[in-house]
């Protein structure tokens, strides 16, 4: 009997433990009221399991995503987000399961619920305050506004009149300091007022008010992670640590209104806290278990009909080698079956054959780097790495073939890219070329004696053209250009070289040309056929010179010498492409070339085009199409893409065809997920701005997240771990954006260049609150604030219509609109607008409305500009502003609070600087004497600069108070100061690499540092609310004190 027992027991063990799925990077935790309860977000789907752990259930099942769980104070629903009708709506559902209903038809984050059970606490980004709060009620009427400024993470009081809430700080950067870190804020509903609840040099996030005690929680940073914190009657300066974490943050707090019991997120895992138990370890994972079959198959299969990325043709045209998706593939040119050669989904970057026509050059990630493989294309087909210097080491860029069948590698080191290396027709015997710049456009000449290159001399961004002797192993410099110059091409005879200069053609000879050397004489057939005595011609040039020529060591090539003197100005246009870029693209001859114009980065027609090295006598060969690239010629057979097609044409020819290829393909989105970390963790290690990276050890880091790709089971999970491990970093300007898996069908709202009044509810209709200067609504049909819009497109507005419903889907398309002003109908047509452009008629209008406030405040002494951004548009429009609106003024206000970045800042600061050095007169505008540089201001100047001012918006303001060319006012920046750009991943995920650092004169790095204002004023919420700009005033006030002194 016992030993029956005993073995059920071990069976039902094994079952459960068999069964039993175990749910990482779970998120979105929320606990019930009586704390028994946690409900959670697994693999986009609501579930619950009880806090003690165990077994949980699943609440939805849909394809959409669900996420932001909360429980009703009686414990009876769950309300939660969710895009399963193509917006962000707010729905309920019974917490032990049923039907989920959406509560109301309009785009909100949950935030909270009312202690009534009937209403629900949300927000909406709003343009004039961010996340503004509103309360939602269940019964399907519009929300109102309760607070114009909050967050995402907010809590209810227990008695609802007041609401906390965390404002700014970075959730994965737990190191930071500045002035964007997390600060706890609280609103008094009652008062509409806001108060600053603490003030420590990290970030605190994710506050809760405790319904069970005094107390209120909350996660703060202790510079390493962030920890749960506990404070009693708002005593912040004495919180209670309750946990003591040395790994993984805790985030994402919710807490039970009875007992204080707490979960929230801790990396893949959920964790809880809990205070009614004795001894030290209150805080512990919450064992969780999924008793279902969550199988999914990660195979994804697919079907390629004629989508080519990368190729490569043999030389004698037989194979075909190219890129589908993630893998490489071979297939008979003249068509046939198709080989799979690589089946990890490392994707490709460069493929190139040798000239024995059955081997494959091949770049293609491995551990985050694109490394060189070889690929043989016989009956065995192998891939094997390739041997050389940079194995396991080094980032291959581009590999590319000479004429002189030699191989040239552009990589990048452990601390710079532009590198270089050579390697013979057999791709054997590499060797760096040791040349301390970062090079590009390394072209050999055809004996394979000689390359010019060029690189870029970064301290005054000018390009030098260099020739490098490969049998003496020097560089010879031959001049600077200040285009960029790409696409080198060499003439057969070695006497010039053609290249694209900022999308024209150049050329530059290394010897003395005649112009009229390629010219037809007609009259040489006809006499020519006749016997003649040869007269020596004492006038020619051949045979006489008068000066010896500046030569590499005398060095002859084809029978003449180089004369490298005064390059520069033996550099001449061949085609001025007015309509697009062109590149040379081959050499036929000693006299002509082939050059494309247009390609992938251009709306035009590609062509193939030939014209001789003058630029004349030029004639189309072929009409490519549209979004084409990736030439390969052979012989006089042109290859190429056009739209992912491959297609063939022959010159002189009058037709294209295509190389089709139609075949099965399926990839393991497991593989695939963790490619794309490993590319991830490359790209920024190699590309980040200091070789240190801010004093983490970036391989420990990679070691020590990649063990966890084995628990992610989506994009998203991946997501997470990349982020994680990217803050380590303590970096600004990073972010990973994941691929859209499951792309749900998302449908934009349409604007209507009018704001309306939420605040209070309205019988029928909606109050208008603000009509935007611009819009079609003001200057067509002159509405105006307090009127009522109560249809639209013939749709009676209630308490109970959703507006966002009615406009859905309806960007750039007719919109009626029917307006009620006392007794007056007013009936409206406009065009929908996006949001961005809602956003800049909003913008507009409070630009305008600071420049009035500078203006009345100083009687019309002083003038106001504002840059958003730092673009050339920026500048062009910032110049207008001065002289347009403000060339009388007698100083100026330069505002670049909210500014998003750029580069313009030298533009910025050389107009400021310049100053007048003569005058000039003109008798057509009567003779009087004008300053000259006409457009500069040598007139005061202030500049304002705030927490929400980023890059290169940061970057103005320090120079210009380092150049002491006037007064900072505001608040200091967030220290975000780093050169960035987007990068795209091989599976269409996106990440941004911070490449570029910014300093001092003094040495201090701006990132984590930012510009300091010589006078500190804040604005605060309640400023922002009221309308009231102590910034602003203070610089007016600042600024009229320096010019009345």
């Amino acid at each position: 009997m016992f030993r029956n027992i005993v073995f059920t027991i071990i069976m039902t063990s094994i079952v459960i433990v068999l069964g039993a799925v175990e749910p990482f990077f779970a998120y979105d935790p929320a606990i019930s009221p009586d704390g028994e309860q946690v409900c959670f977000v697994y693999q986009n789907d609501l579930w619950s399991v009880p806090f003690k752990g165990g077994d949980a259930k699943r609440l939805t099942s849909t394809d959409a995503s669900e996420w932001g769980p909360m429980w009703s104070p009686n414990g009876q629903f769950i309300a939660f987000n969710s895009n399963r009708e193509g917006q962000n709506y707010v729905y309920i559902i019974p917490s032990q399961g049923g039907e989920a209903k959406v509560v109301f038809r309009e785009s909100f984050n949950l935030c909270d619920w009312f202690t009534d059970g009937a209403n629900l606490l949300v927000t909406q980004s709003t343009f004039q305050y961010g996340s503004t709060l509103y309360k939602l009620p269940l019964n399907g009427s519009r929300p109102q506004i309760i607070a114009e400024i909050g967050d995402g993470y907010c809590s209810l009081s227990p008695n609802n009149d007041k609401i906390l809430f965390n404002r700014k700080g970075y959730p994965y950067r737990e190191a930071y300091t500045g002035s964007a870190n997390g600060e706890l804020w609280e609103i008094n509903l009652k008062s509409k007022s806001y108060t600053n609840l603490t003030n420590t040099p990290y970030t605190e996030r994710y506050p809760r008010y405790s319904h069970a005690s005094k107390s209120i929680f909350y996660a703060g940073s202790d510079g390493n992670v962030f920890q749960l914190y506990r404070v009693e009657n708002y005593d912040f300066s004495k919180p209670f640590k309750l946990t003591s974490f040395t790994q993984w943050s805790a985030r994402d707090i919710s807490i039970a209104r009875t007992n204080d019991r707490i979960v929230f997120e801790r990396f893949d895992e959920i964790w809880k806290y809990d205070p009614t138990k004795i001894g030290l370890d209150r805080a512990s994972k919450l064992a969780i278990n999924i008793p279902e079959d969550l199988w999914k198959d990660p195979i994804k299969k697919d079907i390629m009909k004629d989508d080519f990325s990368t190729f490569s043709i043999s030389n004698n045209e037989l194979i075909n080698v190219f890129q589908y998706k993630y893998d490489l593939f071979a297939m008979p040119r003249k068509g046939g079956e198709v080989k799979q050669l690589t089946f990890d989904h490392a994707g490709v970057n460069d493929i190139a054959f040798l000239p024995d026509n059955k081997t494959a050059i091949v770049s293609r990630m491995s551990a985050g780097r694109n490394s060189l493989f070889k690929v043989v294309i016989d009956s065995t087909i192998t891939l094997s790495p390739i041997e050389w210097f940079g194995k396991d080491k080094y980032h291959i860029n581009s590999i590319n073939k000479s004429e002189a069948n030699k191989w040239v590698i552009f990589f990048t080191n452990d601390t710079m890219g532009g590198k270089l290396a050579i390697a013979d027709s057999s791709f054997s015997n590499i060797y760096p070329i040791d040349i301390p710049s970062a090079i590009s456009n390394f072209s050999i000449s055809p004996d394979g004696d000689y390359a010019i290159y060029t690189t870029v001399r970064e301290d005054i961004l000018i390009r030098e053209i260099y020739l490098y002797d490969f049998r003496k192993d020097t560089h010879i410099k031959l001049c600077n250009d200040e285009a960029w110059i790409s696409s080198i091409i060499w003439t057969p005879d070695q006497k010039s070289v053609l290249f694209s200069r900022s999308g024209d053609i150049y050329r530059m000879d290394f010897v003395a040309r005649d112009e009229f050397e390629f010219d037809k004489d007609n009259w040489t057939e006809i006499l020519t056929n006749s016997p003649r005595i040869s007269v020596s011609d004492s006038t020619s040039i051949q045979g006489k010179t008068d000066k010896a020529p500046l030569s590499v060591d005398d060095a002859s090539v084809n029978g003449f010498v180089y004369n490298l003197q005064d390059m520069a100005k033996r550099i001449y246009p061949v085609v001025m492409d007015i309509d697009g870029y062109s590149y040379a693209f081959k050499a036929i001859d000693d006299s002509t070339f082939y050059y494309i114009q247009g390609g992938y980065s251009f709306n035009g027609e590609a062509k193939l085009i030939k014209t001789n090295i003058y630029g004349n006598n030029s004639k189309d060969e072929l009409k490519l199409g549209k979004n084409t690239g990736q030439y390969q010629l052979i012989d006089k057979t042109l290859y190429y893409l056009e739209n992912g097609v491959l297609k063939t044409a022959r010159i002189g020819g009058s037709s294209k065809k295509e190389i089709s290829a139609t075949f099965p393909y399926s990839y393991d989105l497991n593989v695939l997920n963790q490619r794309v970390f490993e590319e991830a963790w490359g790209m920024f290690g190699l590309n980040f701005y200091d070789p240190n990276m801010h004093g983490k050890n970036w391989k420990d880091l990679y070691n020590l997240y990649k063990p966890y790709l084995t628990e992610a089971t989506s994009i998203r999970d991946v997501s997470v771990i990349i982020d994680e491990m990217i803050g380590e970093v303590n970096a600004s300007h990073t972010g990973f954006y994941p691929r859209e898996d499951n792309s749900y069908s998302y449908k934009s709202k349409a604007y209507l260049g009018i704001e309306f009044d939420y605040s209070k509810p309205t019988a029928k209709g909606l109050q208008v609150s603000q009509v935007f200067t611009r819009s079609r609504l003001n200057t067509f049909y002159q509405i105006q604030k307090d009127d009522i819009l109560t249809h639209i497109d013939g749709i009676q507005i209630t308490p109970f219509t959703p507006v966002d419903s009615l406009l859905a889907d309806k960007i750039d398309k007719k919109i009626n609109l029917q307006f009620k002003r006392k007794d007056a109908v007013i009936k409206a047509q406009v065009t929908g607008i996006s949001r961005s452009s809602q956003r800049s008629l909003w913008y507009q209008d409070k630009v305008e409305a600071n420049r009035l406030l500078v203006n009345d405040l100083s009687d019309g002494r002083l003038g106001y500009v504002h840059i958003p951004a730092m673009g050339s548009s920026d500048y062009t429009v910032f110049i207008r502003d001065v002289f347009r609106d403000n060339a009388d003024k007698e100083a100026l206000v330069i505002d670049v609070r909210g500014n998003s970045g750029g580069r313009i800042h030298d533009q910025l600061i050389t107009f400021l600087t310049k100053k007048q050095y003569a005058y000039s007169t003109s008798r057509y505008y009567g003779a009087n004497k004008r300053p000259q540089p006409s457009r500069s201001w040598n007139k005061a100047s202030i500049v304002l600069v705030d927490e929400n001012s980023f890059s290169d918006g940061e970057i103005f303001p320090i120079l210009y108070q380092d150049l002491k060319l006037g007064k900072v006012v505001g608040m200091p920046s967030s220290g975000s100061v780093i050169g960035t750009w987007q990068h795209e991943l091989l599976d269409g995920s996106e990440m941004r690499l911070p490449g570029s650092g910014w300093y001092k004169i003094d040495g201090t790095n701006m990132e984590g540092s930012g510009a300091k204002p010589d006078i500190l004023v804040e604005l605060t919420p309640n400023d922002v609310i009221a309308g009231n700009d102590p910034q602003l005033r203070t610089a007016i006030d600042e600024l009229l004190r320096e010019i009345d002194q």
